[in-house]
């Protein structure tokens, strides 16, 4: 027991800067565990006959699930959020050598292996040919798959968010200074509000809200701003006013309603929408209890092993579920569901801490590289000496 528990508390992040945040963490858990629930819930229609036959509220239930995608649009935020957060905090340099370096040594190592692990899954277990599954998993490694083909990718679909972050990764810091260098607050929050809305705007004008364009940073960009005012309002959130922590409370799950009925391509929603995640944001350090949820041990735990999960949930719930997917198949919706999710989900979670500790968390630090050289060169000394014995 007392070695789970040290595991456990060794899956805590603690970021290079020292600036940790617990409820970025528990917004992050907040993003990922509808994503979860998505992608399980559609692979239970998928390999279940039955589980499409339901009754009035099973089919809001299931609608409510399938609004998982909402958690995507979190996770740009929140990376708008922490990105511009220096520059809120009064940062007015940029080395972006160093920056770009950062992210690339933070991000690619585990990227690169899943990526190059689920190819080689799909090469062997597919008839597409040495030449298209190479085509696709090039595409997919350089952020470009949607790009070049339109679609998401035939390597990991989840990848496509993942080509948007690096797309803004590499702008991030010009549009935060940028913004920030305006000293008025009510003068820069004022207009980039005003540049939201005509930017949804001209969304939908150009037909940027739709694919191929939707999967890039074009028909996302007001999410990550949203993150960026978020960090404004957080830093200097003294100055803008005072509403009761209950009230943000009260505000939050209603918030999280109001965006999964909102999330949709129709105009007037996409501003609802958008206006109830920068409240979302703003609840979450505003409030006091809801708060005190996001910085719970294990909901932080959870939230910042969210990149591991990301990156193996789906082909992890495609193997699962096209096992248990065939049981049951009597059973009403609810109850295949609720069973596929009690099986499903811990494996999901348990592999995700060994892979987020031995994959992805060396790499949180600059010494990642050195520490993974380190690791490899002290396992083979170790098999020399055991082969010469």
């Amino acid at each position: 027991m007392r070695r789970f528990i040290d595991f456990w508390n060794s899956l805590l992040r603690s970021p290079n800067s020292g600036n940790y945040i617990p409820f970025i963490d528990g917004f992050r858990f907040l993003a990922i565990a509808p994503v979860i629930f998505q992608h399980a819930n559609e692979r239970l229609l998928k390999y279940s006959a039955s589980a499409s036959n339901q009754s009035g509220w099973e089919q809001m239930l299931s609608f409510l699930i399938s609004r998982g995608t909402i958690g995507v649009f979190i996770f740009f935020a929140i990376s708008g959020f922490v990105l511009t957060m220096p520059y809120a905090n009064g940062n007015r340099t940029l080395n972006y050598k160093t920056y770009i370096s950062r992210r690339l040594t933070r991000i690619e190592p585990p990227f690169i292996f899943w990526i190059s692990f689920f190819a080689l899954i799909l090469l062997f277990q597919s008839n597409l040919g040495i030449g298209k599954v190479l085509a696709h998993y090039f595409a997919t490694l350089t952020y470009t798959h949607s790009i070049i083909y339109g679609e998401y990718s035939i390597i990991n679909p989840v990848a496509w968010s993942l080509e948007v972050e690096i797309q803004f990764y590499l702008i991030a810091p010009f549009i935060a200074l940028l913004y920030f260098n305006q000293k008025d607050g009510f003068v820069r929050r004022t207009f980039l509000i005003i540049f939201l809305i005509s930017y949804i705007t001209f969304q939908y004008v150009l037909g940027w809200n739709v694919h191929p364009l939707k999967a890039t940073l074009l028909g996302h960009l007001q999410h990550f701003l949203i993150g960026m005012l978020a960090a404004d309002l957080y830093v200097n959130r003294k100055t803008i006013g005072r509403i009761k922590p209950w009230v943000w409370d009260a505000l939050a799950p209603v918030l999280l309603l109001v965006m999964a009925f909102t999330w949709t391509e129709e105009y007037y929603k996409t501003l609802i929408f958008n206006s109830a995640l920068i409240l979302l944001l703003m609840a979450g350090f505003n409030g006091h209890y809801f708060n005190k949820f996001l910085s719970v041990k294990w909901i932080t735990i959870i939230g910042g092993m969210c990149y591991t999960i990301y990156l193996i949930h789906l082909p992890l719930l495609e193997l699962l579920y096209s096992v248990i997917g065939s049981f049951g198949y009597s059973s009403p919706y609810w109850l295949q569901l609720s069973i596929s999710l009690i099986i499903a989900i811990p494996i999901v979670l348990f592999s995700s801490m060994i892979f987020f500790k031995t994959i992805e968390k060396p790499f949180m630090k600059p010494a990642g590289f050195k520490n993974l050289l380190s690791s490899i060169k002290g396992i083979v000394s170790e098999k020399t000496v055991q082969i010469q014995k």
